[in-house]
């Protein structure tokens, strides 16, 4: 049996084909723009997200497509969808997890209804971008013509699955993201919220576990992709907690840190212990949950290269500049970096990227080494919370772009005690090994 399994990132889609036993057989990828608008805004379109999906899948051999059996995939988030019965958005583009427009409906939920209370439900605090519901009330209070023919929202997996099989659907890790969701029970749609916020609960589908199949690939979709039509597609999901489970860490203390355009540490528990400095949100696996943290990763160093040095390639900046600047700066100097150049999730203050401590002896190698250092620091500071509800496992498992031996070692001065193990393609395959759980 062989699964199409679908990566859908911020900036990028994967396209793989899989086998039972999680091998690869061939693989793709296209990118895609994101767009950035006054007001913190940070969006893409649909239609460049799903011709990238187009493109990436019409790079696979055509004859291999055609013996694909089931399709899976995984998805970025938060990243809410207003959409219409007709399976368009109402609000025109998908707004992604660096979008911070929603500043003023955190201090709404925290002034109206109570941040901690907030936090005994949904297991966050309502930091911006970290959950769904701060945007949907922004809809509610700065636009809210947009949710007149708003038929159901979500993430967007519940747009993807959709458009593919026209099912509804939210699938129990992004359930708890939206945070209007009973996530330290594992329950449903908290009644609660959804009164308090005066949002029709008909807008939110049925939650359904990810792997789980539900429905089958429309005739036009599996055309555009090149598939045979009527396969099954099954539950979507987030991307940390698809890769969680294709590293197989399906038990408590397992540690993930997938480091791509965002550094992210994921750490399975079965205690719903909730903590203001990070997010209890559910794992892919009922009965789990995530202790999860994110800083800005690839974004930052994209941006440090477009800023600072433009006047060297790529390939140069990445295998040479960086390796060298981590080399020279292994210890701290007198500069440090606040690591809040796409915001901070963790907080409920709007924070900003900074450099201190810059004299004239300052060099661009030491500023990008402490930004680099800050970075992971954020994600020590949640391992070392999680120290205090779980007990954890000695081997962090690694993934994405900045996995290359540099990174590793800077991970291991900076995150000390764990060893890292360099590991590819997880939620690829975290999305094949969630549906064999069903199958």
């Amino acid at each position: 049996m062989l699964f199409l399994s679908i990566d859908i990132g911020t900036s990028s889609t994967k396209i793989s084909v899989v086998n039972e036993e999680l091998e690869t057989i061939q693989w793709s990828k296209a990118s895609y723009p994101y767009i950035i608008l006054d007001g913190n805004k940070n969006e893409i379109k649909p239609d460049d997200l799903f011709n990238g999906i187009y493109e990436a899948a019409n790079k696979i051999d055509p004859e291999l497509r055609e013996k694909v059996s089931l399709v899976c995939y995984d998805t970025f988030s938060p990243s809410p969808v207003l959409i219409k019965e007709d399976g368009n958005l109402s609000y025109p583009n998908i707004i992604t997890h660096m979008d911070r427009r929603s500043r003023a409906q955190t201090d709404y939920i925290v002034n109206e209804f109570g941040k901690d209370k907030f936090l005994d439900i949904t297991g966050i605090y309502p930091f911006p971008g970290g959950a769904g519901v701060m945007t949907l009330l922004w809809f509610k209070q700065t636009q809210p013509q947009y949710l007149e023919d708003t038929y159901r929202i979500g993430h967007l997996p519940t747009f993807i699955h959709h458009t593919l099989t026209g099912e509804w659907m939210v699938d129990l890790v992004n359930a708890s993201m939206l945070g209007l969701y009973e996530t330290t029970k594992q329950g449903t749609w908290s009644k609660t919220l959804l009164d308090a916020f005066d949002f029709n609960p008909e807008w939110f589908s049925e939650i359904k576990n990810p792997g789980q199949v539900f429905g089958t690939l429309l005739p036009e979709q599996a055309e555009k992709l090149g598939l045979p039509s009527g396969i099954p597609v099954a539950v979507g999901t987030n991307d940390m907690a698809a890769a969680q489970v294709g590293a197989g860490n399906t038990e408590s203390g397992c540690i993930m840190n997938t480091a791509g355009s965002s550094d992210m540490v994921s750490i399975i528990t079965d205690k719903p212990v909730t903590n203001p400095h990070y997010y209890l949100r559910n794992a892919a696996i009922p009965g789990l949950w995530q202790i999860y943290a994110t800083t800005a990763g690839g974004f930052g160093i994209d941006w440090f290269f477009e800023q600072f040095c433009a006047e060297m390639s790529e390939k140069e900046f990445y295998r040479e500049y960086i390796p060298e600047a981590l080399n020279e700066w292994k210890e701290d100097g007198m500069v440090t970096f606040a690591p809040y150049l796409t915001g901070d999730r963790q907080s409920l203050e709007q924070k900003t990227g900074a450099w201190n401590g810059l004299t004239l002896g300052a060099t661009k190698k030491e500023m990008l080494a402490a930004m680099l250092k800050s970075m992971n620091r954020v994600l020590n500071d949640t391992i070392n919370e999680a120290k205090k509800v779980v007990d954890l496992k000695p081997v962090i498992q690694l993934t994405g772009g900045l996995s290359r031996q540099e990174y590793v070692e800077l991970k291991e001065r900076e995150i000390p005690g764990f060893k890292f193990e360099v590991v590819d393609d997880l939620p690829i395959k975290g999305n094949v090994a969630l549906v064999k759980r069903y199958l």
